[in-house]
């Protein structure tokens, strides 16, 4: 079976875990970064937005807006799976800051990277889910979905009208399991870890398990 490929630019943030279908706003002053994002719009290129393994080299100290908005920050090493999107801009200010949202379309893994200046572009792989009909699919489901409801009453209770549980439990496991991180934010790195899984039994199992810690 022939795997999809796709050629993205690279944005790492760290702690920044994204999964598809979410909607990821963001605020853009790195001058490699404006020129990123002004190229992608031109050229109808995705940008991922990955978290990060590690830094390479830092932002210099004590920095004012103008050096801010005239130099690169932070230099890191993005993890291998991430997910990515079209930019669709929103506003642009006088001094070259760009606002912009990307709709998450694609979980990818890293294959190989085309450029590394100013910006990463790589050549990156689509990954999906494995197919499987567990019964145990729906069971975890349910308890995500309970859970759910549960930390809703408690924390914000005037929402709970807005939870529609008979919409969540109909959903597909995989597209369930994306779903929930548009309600839901764990530990960075235990969410990188959802994210890299194929196996969405196991998956919503690690959800359903960490829900009920």
């Amino acid at each position: 079976m022939t795997t999809e490929t796709l050629e993205v630019a690279l944005f790492p943030i760290p702690n920044m875990v994204t999964f598809p279908g979410a909607e990821v706003p963001l605020h853009i002053f790195e001058p490699r970064y404006r020129t990123m994002v002004e190229e992608c719009v031109e050229n109808t290129r995705m940008v991922a937005v990955c978290h990060t393994k590690k830094q390479i080299s830092a932002a210099k100290a004590n920095q004012s807006i103008t050096d801010v908005l005239s130099n690169n920050q932070a230099t890191y090493s993005p993890k291998e799976v991430f997910c990515a999107g079209y930019c669709n801009v929103s506003d642009r200010t006088a001094d070259g800051r760009i606002y912009l949202t990307i709709k998450m379309l694609h979980r990818v893994r890293l294959a190989q990277e085309v450029q590394t200046l100013p910006y990463r572009i790589a050549k990156c792989s689509i990954m999906k889910d494995e197919i499987t009909d567990s019964k145990l699919l729906g069971e975890y489901q349910a308890k995500i979905v309970s859970s759910i409801f549960q930390l809703i009453r408690e924390r914000a209770p005037t929402e709970v009208a807005k939870f529609d549980t008979d919409k969540w439990l109909s959903l597909d496991p995989s597209d369930f399991a994306f779903n929930v991180f548009q309600v839901l934010r764990f530990e960075p790195e235990l969410m990188q870890t959802m994210l890299e899984m194929t196996d969405p039994e196991a998956r919503l199992k690690l959800i359903s398990d960490t829900l009920s810690v």
